[in-house]
């Protein structure tokens, strides 16, 4: 099975400082990878789950994900800030590492969930986190690949 994180979706030293600008720097990557069709489509379909409820899931972490018939197989981009950003308006929440989930809209296997939920058990430690925020592209490779159970 390929891997649905590849070396070249993970970007270090992300300057934006808004949460949109940072959602469209991994769409982007997205399909410069061939994983969807259409930024723009696939960019409004993430952001309207933003608008659902904000991704942020503690420890300075925002899990953003779209599920849309403008991914053509199941990926993610990892995008490591410059700085800290609000990703969640009402709580204030911050991020400054942010995971990317895109997942073919066809989907019934509930990969999203599975993605989300095998992320987030690894995403729960400080030792993990740690090392997502000092790690090379390869280690962060491995690290998640070895989250997803891969």
């Amino acid at each position: 099975m390929e891997s649905i994180i590849k070396k070249e979706c993970i970007i270090f030293d992300i300057e934006e400082k808004e949460k949109n600008k940072v959602i469209l720097t991994l769409v982007t990557k997205l399909k410069e990878q061939g994983v969807i069709t259409d930024i723009k489509k696939f960019y409004e379909d993430v952001l309207q789950r933003e608008k659902l409820s904000p991704t942020s899931i503690g420890n300075d972490i925002g899990l953003p994900h779209g599920k849309t018939e403008n991914v053509l197989k199941p990926a993610i981009c990892f995008g490591r800030l410059k700085n800290k950003i609000i990703w969640n308006d009402e709580t204030e929440e911050e991020a400054n590492i942010i995971i990317l989930i895109a997942v073919p809209g066809d989907d019934e296997e509930n990969t999203h969930i599975k993605i989300i939920s095998r992320l987030a058990r690894k995403l729960m430690h400080k030792e993990f986190i740690d090392k997502l925020l000092i790690s090379n592209r390869e280690e962060i490779f491995n690290m998640l690949r070895e989250g997803l159970g891969e």
